[in-house]
């Protein structure tokens, strides 16, 4: 199993405490195509992304920085396991020559050397396999990706926080790796799934209020992906009003928020009940505990910003509104 991210998260603010393209028609030589821009009309989408891609691509990653990709990449090194398991999904696996220890889905991608770690990679095993491009998370550090750059490895760097911003990511990468067609199917599917989850979800009477737990009572704030998740499915993130992305509550503080659904990543339900204080909590005392190990496939699934992000949308509604799925 992967290392959870939200547990890297973890152990670096611990850390600190203690020691201290649109992808769309066919683009001519030099045209820039900005993630920014990936979300076309899906008309549009659908047609001009069928057309494929013409290189030289400029493209602008989720951290502004623009990239010119002069022929389409053969060899491609995923440096997260989300942004791997969009290669996969738009059918560029089979480029795939490096992988992060926590890349595990699909189960082929085991197969794939690993390159260490997606914030501190093996740069020399990188520039080994001779990759083309790397796609890697906004954790890589400046100076890894400077090194790459400067042995010729391009380097697109992908940050989504929401399912807009996940399917942006996809389909820069069709455009990228000239798998459009493919891209743009990955994202429709999302869509409707998350249309239909939507209608399901139109028929709660109540908001419940949510507060999720990534251990040490660590939680998942503004720009987050689990805080875009509850605002998804209709849910009050009680930790939102704090405007930090990785706030750490009070043990008082969670008690005096009250939240109807504890879910949590890391605690087990039954160490939670043994927290002083904690049995005067409506989620306690009406059992209304989500628990996800955070190595496991569903807590991957949650935390992944990838194709599966909608599939995690819809099991953490489920948990939080059982009775809409009865």
């Amino acid at each position: 199993m992967r290392k959870n991210i939200f547990g890297t998260v973890i152990t670096g603010i611990a850390a600190a405490i203690l020691l201290i393209g649109t992808p769309g028609s066919e683009k001519g030589a030099g045209m820039i195509v900005h993630a920014s821009e990936a979300l076309a009309t899906e008309d549009e989408t659908s047609v001009e992304m069928a057309e494929g891609t013409v290189y030289p691509l400029t493209v602008t990653d989720d951290l502004g920085i623009e990239i010119t990709i002069e022929e389409e990449p053969q060899r491609v090194v995923s440096l997260s396991p989300s942004n791997t398991e969009i290669l996969y999904a738009i059918g560029a696996g089979d480029r795939v020559v490096g992988r992060t220890d926590y890349c595990n889905y699909p189960e082929e991608v085991l197969e794939v050397e690993s390159i260490g770690s997606y914030y501190s990679p093996n740069t020399e095993l990188i520039l080994s396999v001779s990759a083309d491009i790397v796609f890697a998370s906004d954790y890589m550090d400046d100076s890894i990706r400077e090194q790459l750059e400067d042995n010729g490895v391009k380097v697109v760097i992908f940050s989504a926080v929401d399912v807009e911003s996940v399917e942006n990511d996809i389909l820069l990468a069709g455009q990228i790796l000239n798998c459009t067609e493919e891209a743009a199917q990955v994202t429709e599917e999302m869509e409707s799934e998350m249309e239909e989850l939507q209608e399901i979800l139109a028929d709660k009477t109540e908001i419940k209020s949510v507060f999720i737990d990534i251990g040490s009572f660590y939680s998942a704030g503004p720009g987050s992906l689990l805080d875009s998740m509850l605002t998804d499915i209709g849910a009050e993130n009680i930790v939102s009003d704090t405007g930090e992305t990785w706030p750490q509550l009070s043990v008082e503080t969670i008690i005096e928020k009250n939240p109807d659904i504890y879910v949590s990543l890391y605690t087990t339900p039954e160490e939670l009940k043994e927290i002083s204080g904690f049995e005067a909590l409506d989620c306690i005392v009406n059992d209304q505990i989500v628990y996800f190990d955070g190595s496991s496939e569903e807590g991957d699934i949650i935390q992944r910003a990838g194709p599966r992000l909608v599939e995690g949308t819809w099991l953490m509604a489920e948990q939080i509104y059982p009775e809409l799925f009865e």
